[in-house]
Order: C-alpha cells, then structure tokens, then sequence
C-alpha cells in the first residue's frame, strides 16, 4: 500500500446530531460509533478537518426524489404500520417502505440527515479540492421514489448532482457486494457521469431486478448490473458494471480495478470522484461471498486518491460492523497520508476487536470461482466498450 507524499486537504463529515439520526436506522444502530471511535483511537481526527453538515430543507432533496415520495416520509416516516390505514398502507407498500425498509421513528431525521452529509461533502470539495470522507453516506439502491436495500434517500445521487453543477464530468466509482442499482438508474442516460460498479453478480442475488431488457454484442441481462447493461441514448457506454463471482481476492480484484479504471481515466478524463466504499466486499461479511480484506481494498481507493482530483469517499454496505471500523479508519488514513499500525489501540470500543485485536482480516478459504479466463474475458469486453468512446470524442 502506498501513502502518497503529498497530502491533499481532508475533511471528514461529523457531528452529534449526525450520529443521532444515523442511530436511528434499524439496521446500522452503533456501526458509525465503531468507525468514528477508531478513527479517533489511531488519532486521525488531528490531520484532519472535522465539518459539520449544513442544514438541508426537503426541498434539497427534490433535485432527484418525487415531491409525493418525500412528502409521505415527511408524514408518515415515524409511524408503526398499526398506526396507518389501509390506504395508507398501500402507498407505503408503493413506496418500498417495507420488508427490508420498513417505517421507523426517526426516518425523516435520517433522511435529511443523509442526505445533508453527503451534500456537504460535495460542497466542500467544490470549495476546496481535496478529500471529502463521508461514513455516513453511500445509499446506493434508493430510487427517484422507492426506498430499497435499507436506503431511503440516495444521497449519493444528489452529490454527483451538486458536483454536477460546478465540474463537466463527474465519475462515481461503487465497491460493493451488491449493484448500485440506484445510481446507474439516474445517470443511465447521462454522457456527464460515469457510473462503473463493482459487484456481485448471480441469479437472484440482490437487487436482481434489470432496467428494460437489451441485447448487446451478444449479451442480454439476467439482472441488474449484468456487463451488457451499458447505459442509453447519450450515455451509452458510460455506464461500466463489473459483474464478480464468489471468492473473489485482493490479487484479483486490484488487477481488475486498475485495469478498468486506467481506462475510465483514458477515456473519460473525469473533472472530479465519488468512490462509493462498501464494506459488505470483505471477509467476514454476512452477506458478502467474497475473500477481500481491508488492507487489499483500500490498495484500490488509494489508487483513486492518487489521481489527486477533488474526490468525495462514502460509506456503504457492511454488515460486519468491525471489519468495516478497520477498512474506513485505513482508507482515512490512506486520505490524511498515515500508515496505520496492525494492533489497535485500546479505546472506548476496543471489547469489539477481539480475540486478537489487529487491523488485519483473515480470509475464508473458500475457491475463486474468477478464473483467469473469465477476468480476462470481463476486461476484453469492458475495453471493446470503452473504444466505442474514444471513436466518438
């Protein structure tokens, strides 16, 4: 892993009120306390600048969400479903508030919360260049007006809207177990933003779902985020998935990264970065089927960081809370220049790190099911796409 000897300006988005909102999720209740209290225990906390989100109207969010999907989180988020009538019911329902994102008290906190982290982020690097760190962020699968996969609001959608204002092409990079669904779904038909996935790819594995079926150079979807889902009209062919089988590892995995996104940068010459950092790709994860670890994921937002463009960094999937501490506190690292040491130090969450206390992560010993001959096909075909770019600019 290599620590870049010029360090560009830091910013890590945090604040109480923040914590408090982001508590209130069901699903990830106490993930942020670990990653915020492990950056601080490795002391990072001083080479950077802490910032507080601005305060963010509903309104704001409208730049992507439907005004009758916000209006119901506004009225009914903190409601129980014995609280709403039968057509109330069914909106929700409409909406995708249930199953796996269901009502709760403190939704809309969570919501405007979100959403004001991230547009923040993305202000602050329009300002200031540099590195923009945002654990509270990455909700990839929310859409113009349904909540899905745990996410409510997309708020990585409304900072690439922002970026979007003031850089010509802006290029949204997503590592995570599953498709960022959400995100392609809104710039499928821009030319101004790349979206290149990183994911797990298999029959029925979530979202599953696919846009309207296609065809191309032999290719047809069997679900979202399969390889011949390219994007449409102006975007075609800027939008990359990068379909990945179980057990897939860090040898592997930085091969295929580097590969594809020295030609993103070739090709695409990006104005600015959102790198969307799910830690639901590591061992250990689970939901996750792949054999990643901290260290070699964060080799990959390294190489991102030293193309030196304003980049924001976001959260993401993780369900195994301490594995994701340790990836977010390295990759925090890797942004303010510091090379963390193996043994964490002790601090008000160190019970979570046992029985060895280190940063590293061992992996499964399960079978890479990438073969050689697959990435390389993966990357033959990804490249005959990008040459379509070339011959049009």
């Amino acid at each position: 892993m290599a620590i870049c000897s010029e360090v560009q300006p830091v910013v890590l988005i945090r604040s109480p009120s923040l914590l408090q909102a982001f508590n209130t999720h069901p699903k990830y209740k106490g993930r942020a306390d670990l990653v915020l209290s492990l950056i601080s225990a490795y002391d990072l906390d001083k080479k950077l600048r802490v910032v507080a989100p601005q305060k963010t109207e509903w309104r704001d969010l409208l730049t992507f969400h439907s005004q009758a999907y916000i209006d119901f989180i506004r009225s009914h988020g903190n409601s129980e479903d014995d609280e709403l009538s039968p057509s109330q019911l069914e909106e929700a329902d409409m909406y995708g508030l249930n199953y796996d994102c269901p009502l709760f008290e403190g939704l809309p906190h969570f919501v405007l919360g979100t959403a004001a982290s991230s547009l923040t982020a993305a202000e602050v690097v329009v300002q200031s260049g540099g590195v923009a760190l945002n654990w509270y962020g990455g909700w990839h699968h929310a859409h113009r007006d349904e909540a899905s996969g745990f996410c409510y609001v997309n708020d990585i959608v409304l900072c690439l809207l922002k970026l979007l204002d003031h850089y010509e092409r802006v290029l949204y990079v997503d590592m995570d177990i599953h498709h960022g669904d959400g995100v392609e779904e809104a710039f499928y038909h821009s030319s101004r933003v790349m979206t290149v996935s990183f994911h797990k790819h298999a029959p029925g594995f979530f979202p599953g779902k696919c846009p309207s079926p296609v065809t191309f150079n032999n290719l047809s979807f069997i679900g979202s985020g399969d390889m011949a889902s390219i994007g449409s009209g102006p975007g075609q062919f800027f939008t990359v998935n990068v379909p990945l089988k179980d057990g897939l590892t860090d040898r592997t995995f930085h091969k295929v990264f580097t590969r594809v996104l020295s030609d993103v940068k070739s090709c695409f010459q990006p104005s600015a970065v959102v790198l969307q950092c799910g830690a639901d790709m590591l061992s250990g994860d689970p939901v996750g089927t792949f054999s990643l670890t901290p260290h070699g994921m964060s080799d990959n937002v390294d190489y991102v960081l030293a193309w030196k463009l304003p980049t924001v960094l976001l959260g993401g999937g993780g369900y195994n809370f301490p594995n994701t501490a340790k990836f977010w506190a390295i990759c925090t690292g890797l942004a303010t220049g510091q090379k963390l040491i193996n043994e964490i130090p002790e601090h008000s969450h160190y019970e979570h790190y046992s029985p060895d206390f280190e940063l590293l992560v061992t992996t499964r010993n399960r079978p890479d099911d990438n073969t050689s001959e697959y990435i390389d096909e993966l990357l033959e075909t990804i490249s005959g796409n990008f040459s379509n770019i070339y011959e049009s600019s």
